[in-house]
């Protein structure tokens, strides 16, 4: 009974592990091609100027 429960908690934490690993690496593969476009724009406007 103890044991399965230990189980069924350690299941429970890996998924929430693997949910926040897979949220943060949208996030920061979202933010690099946001900043590599705002980059790009940026260096345009630079070489109008």
């Amino acid at each position: 009974m103890k044991v399965s429960r230990l189980l069924s908690s350690v299941f429970v934490l890996l998924a929430l592990a693997l949910g926040s690993l897979a949220t943060s690496a949208c996030t920061s593969a979202t933010d690099s091609s946001a900043s590599g476009t705002s980059g790009g724009s940026s260096s345009g406007s630079g070489g109008g100027y």
